[in-house]
């Protein structure tokens, strides 16, 4: 058990924030269908009535670490996109590598609402790509979702290995994608 000690006088902000924190930290490590409302008071040291009274379930706080993630990562990706209309995809990779506890949640549990929260990450992402993508996969609506399938999984793949190191990999990606587009014009 880590020495996380709530003080008795928190404001309910800060109360929440560190439930949440403490709930992202546990899901990642445990698994989200292997930690329980007990689990998160154990760890935080308080009741598990105090934690009912912020939230009413393991997964509405998680639904809570979702929203606050997702919320940033769109803004996080518009500078990215350019006006050429080729969406740099080993740039859009190391964006993904920076977001460590987004991914590392999204795979931290199989259910139902983990589901529904990757394909919510994916199709952010996939909206805004939309917007710039070239022909091809407008042409070929199944590629983006595997493209982003495929960045997704490679950067959560990398983060859990703890490949600091990319090398030329968000280059090489990048390449591969686009030639794999373009090979699709003459299909």
């Amino acid at each position: 058990m880590t020495d996380v000690v709530l003080a008795r006088r928190l404001s309910a902000q800060t109360r929440r924030e560190q439930i949440l924190e403490v709930a992202a930290r546990l899901f990642i490590e445990r698994g989200f269908e292997a930690v329980g409302m007990a689990d998160i008071a154990a760890e935080l040291r308080v009741s598990r009535p105090t934690i009912y009274s912020y939230f009413p379930s393991t997964e509405m706080m998680l639904e809570s670490l979702f929203e606050a993630k997702l919320e940033r990562f769109p803004e996080r990706l518009s500078p990215l996109l350019p006006e050429s209309g080729v969406v740099p995809y080993g740039a859009l990779f190391e964006l993904l590598l920076q977001e460590h506890e987004l991914l590392s949640l999204l795979n931290s549990g199989g259910g139902p609402p983990f589901r529904r929260h990757r394909r919510a990450f994916l199709q952010a992402i996939e909206s805004r790509l939309n917007l710039y993508e070239l022909p091809a996969v407008r042409r070929e609506p199944h590629l983006l979702p595997i493209i982003l399938n495929l960045l997704t999984s490679l950067a959560y793949e990398r983060i859990s290995a703890g490949t600091q190191d990319e090398g030329d990999l968000p280059e090489v990606l990048s390449r591969f994608i686009v030639a794999g587009i373009a090979g699709t014009k003459g299909t």
